[in-house]
């Protein structure tokens, strides 16, 4: 019994798989498929060839039949086809994701051209300028001379961003100003800086912005004035000469350790260590300055006709306090000051070399200025 229901059940499988690949067949193995097997014919061929009985029929063993031979191959080609067509299908689209853009592009113009241009802090060239670039956010970095645009960008696979941008460029900066020369009587020859500038009243065109030295002579007297020339401005300066030949004026000489202004009122007429200060003879309120230092005077001077009045300027002495960590011995200008801390150590006002010295953290220098109104303090870390 278990061996028939085998049977059975195996023969039941062909006659499906029959059934199921029949209209793949062609009409000649249709044909004999039929003639072996009256089951895989339809009714009207049945009826044809095999008269209908009334007996009851009796279950017969099936066997593995013709046509169930040729709907196998075919079935299995059929799926061989499927499978071929899937993977041609997914090697086109494995095709196309390689052949589909993965950079998009930014075009940078500028008025005017010729700006420099950076993508995320990188220089990538001047405009006008395309560039391919990976997609995601990104800055976009223009410079021209002083001026700077930043501009965030998104780029996208493919895309095409463009961006024109008016660069506000300033017109250069002036870099001369003017000087108006008189005197007083006028027709006084002039140099500027030691070169000949012609005879007064004259202004003085496109004079390089900074500080000048002008000097006046003439046939009764000479003076001398420093000014500082604006870019765009007109500085004026007026010399009072003496109106008749003779001695009616004198000279002043400054000897100071460091730079000194000389000023009368509010005007400057000289310079320590530069040459003589012409004045007009007798009495003078001048202020010896220097700024640096915080180092002011007041002297009161009589002026001498046809002779030079000699000013000595000495520096003067103030405290100092100096320290170190963990401790130093300390030189000042080459002169030993001692071991740190060293509390009010008197030193003249000015430009010094302090020189710290540890036996196991070494050396170390530094230039300190002194002022005359302090506090003057200086300390180091010699662990650092």
């Amino acid at each position: 019994m278990p061996a028939q229901t085998a049977v059975r059940n195996e023969n039941g499988a062909h006659s499906w798989v029959g059934r199921v690949f029949r209209p793949l067949s062609s009409r000649a193995l249709g044909r004999r498929a039929i003639a072996t097997d009256p089951l895989l014919a339809f009714a009207s061929e049945g009826e044809s060839q095999t008269p209908k009985s009334s007996a009851p029929e009796q279950p017969q063993p099936r066997t593995w039949r013709a046509g169930t031979r040729v709907a196998v191959p075919l079935t299995v080609a059929v799926l061989l086809t499927a499978v071929a067509t899937f993977g041609l299908t997914r090697m086109a689209l494995r095709r196309d994701a390689r052949v589909a853009p993965q950079t998009g592009t930014v075009t940078v113009v500028t008025r005017p051209a010729g700006a420099q241009v950076t993508i995320d802090g990188d220089a990538r060239g001047v405009t006008p300028l395309t560039i391919s670039l990976s997609p995601g956010a990104h800055t976009l970095g223009v410079r021209h001379g002083d001026q700077e645009r930043v501009v965030p960008v998104t780029v996208t696979a493919g895309g095409d961003i463009v961006r024109d941008l008016e660069m506000n460029v300033a017109e250069p900066a002036a870099v001369f100003g003017r000087v108006s020369i008189a005197t007083d009587p006028p027709g006084a020859r002039i140099t500027v800086d030691g070169r000949p500038s012609g005879t007064s009243p004259v202004t003085l065109e496109e004079l390089a912005v900074g500080e000048h030295t002008i000097a006046v002579a003439s046939a009764t007297g000479s003076a001398e004035k420093k000014v500082t020339v604006a870019a765009g401005h007109t500085a004026s300066v007026v010399f009072s000469l003496p109106k008749v030949s003779g001695p009616l004026g004198g000279w002043l000489s400054v000897s100071a350790p460091f730079d000194i202004q000389v000023l009368e009122g509010s005007d400057v007429i000289g310079a320590g260590g530069a040459s003589k200060i012409m004045l007009a003879a007798g009495r003078h309120d001048l202020v010896l300055a220097n700024r640096t230092l915080e180092y002011q005077e007041v002297r009161r001077l009589e002026i001498t006709p046809g002779q030079t009045t000699l000013v000595r300027i000495d520096a003067p002495m103030v405290p100092m306090n100096v320290n170190a960590r963990p401790w130093a011995e300390v030189t000042l200008d080459g002169e030993s000051l001692g071991q740190t801390p060293i509390s009010n150590a008197t030193v003249s006002v000015g430009t010094h070399q302090l020189a710290f010295r540890h036996p196991q953290l070494g050396e170390r220098r530094q230039t300190v200025v002194v002022t005359a109104k302090g506090p003057n303090r200086v300390a180091v870390d010699l662990t650092k």
